[in-house]
């Protein structure tokens, strides 16, 4: 912030604090509280990013790993048309999703 050239004071800070453009011991003590207070902040983030990152990584590593021969067996299947599916079954795991989402996945 510049100083006013007629009183050759800043106006007022955010802490209520005007400069005279010198660095005197309020000040350094309120350019210290600053830094101080923005640590903190920076920290808490950094924890909470840390936090979110541990439960993702652990839902990760819940899901099953992917088996790519069951896929291309599938895959196989459908191809030459030997897939039979079960309408039934499918029905089944539509309205169990469809629980899952619950009252906000419905279509109004």
């Amino acid at each position: 912030m510049m100083p006013d050239p007629i009183r050759g004071v800043s106006p007022p800070d955010a802490l209520g604090v005007a400069s005279t453009g010198q660095a005197g011991p309020v000040e350094q003590a309120v350019s210290a509280a600053r830094s101080h207070a923005t640590t903190k902040v920076d920290s808490a983030d950094v924890n909470r990013a840390e936090a979110l990152l541990t439960a993702i990584t652990q839902a990760a590593n819940a899901v099953p790993a992917i088996d790519q021969a069951r896929i291309a067996e599938l895959r196989q299947a459908i191809n030459s048309g030997t897939y039979k599916a079960d309408p039934l079954l499918i029905a089944q795991k539509i309205v169990e999703l469809e629980a899952l989402l619950g009252p906000k996945g419905k279509i109004e």
